[in-house]
């Protein structure tokens, strides 16, 4: 089975605040109001995609949870939501470090996924592209 074109669309799509923030400071920092903490602002969409997507692993994992593999999938999306939760409480540039971690480690347990508990075509490829390009926009930001 590969993935319905809607998961693919709504998966590049959420890229776009990713990329949005740090084009903004790029390209047009004197446009940002007063008011909006952009920083804070775009490293919120971070953690909650962040955490959204160690929360796959729980859905992932829950059909196979009497066993082994299971159990460890659901323990594997716990550590990544508190790792989320850490990183952003963190100073800014600390926070940007702490995600593109949390993202890295997100890919690892994937791939240990793919190879462990049931899989869908396309998924992987799909979350190592998007991941890609949240650790480019996130380096992006730290070199601002």
């Amino acid at each position: 089975m590969n993935l319905p074109k809607i998961v693919l669309a709504l998966g590049y799509a959420s890229l776009l605040p990713f990329l949005l923030g740090p084009a903004w400071l790029t390209f047009a920092p004197e446009s940002v109001p007063a008011w909006l903490d952009l920083d804070r602002a775009w490293l919120s969409w971070i953690a909650m995609i962040g955490a959204f997507m160690a929360g796959t692993f729980w859905g992932f994992s829950l059909p196979a949870v009497q066993g082994p593999a299971g159990v460890a999938g659901i323990v594997i999306s716990v550590v990544l939501v508190i790792l989320t939760w850490v990183a952003a409480t963190l100073p800014f540039a600390y926070a940007l470090a702490g995600m593109g971690m949390v993202f890295l480690l997100q890919l690892l347990a994937d791939f240990w996924r793919e190879r462990t508990l049931d899989t869908i075509g396309g998924y992987f490829r799909l979350r190592a592209t998007l991941t890609a390009g949240v650790l480019i926009a996130i380096a992006w930001r730290y070199m601002l």
